[in-house]
């Protein structure tokens, strides 16, 4: 995938930032956030599940 991007540098030539159009970025963000989210999913996966009331009287006490 060819992304459109714009490097920011500094008065000696060393690159410091990239600059990309928002919707490249909120692509990015969208799969990052996808994945993350799948990791924690299958992280719990296994775990005891708990009823929304029973939280609630632990969160209460």
């Amino acid at each position: 995938m060819e992304i459109a991007k714009s490097l920011v540098t500094d008065e000696s030539g060393d690159v410091k930032a990239v600059m990309i159009d928002v919707d490249t970025f909120r692509r990015i963000e969208s799969v990052l956030m996808d994945q993350g989210l799948g990791k924690a999913m299958s992280e719990v996966e296994d775990d005891e599940e708990v009823d929304l009331k029973t939280v609630q009287s632990i969160l209460r006490d």
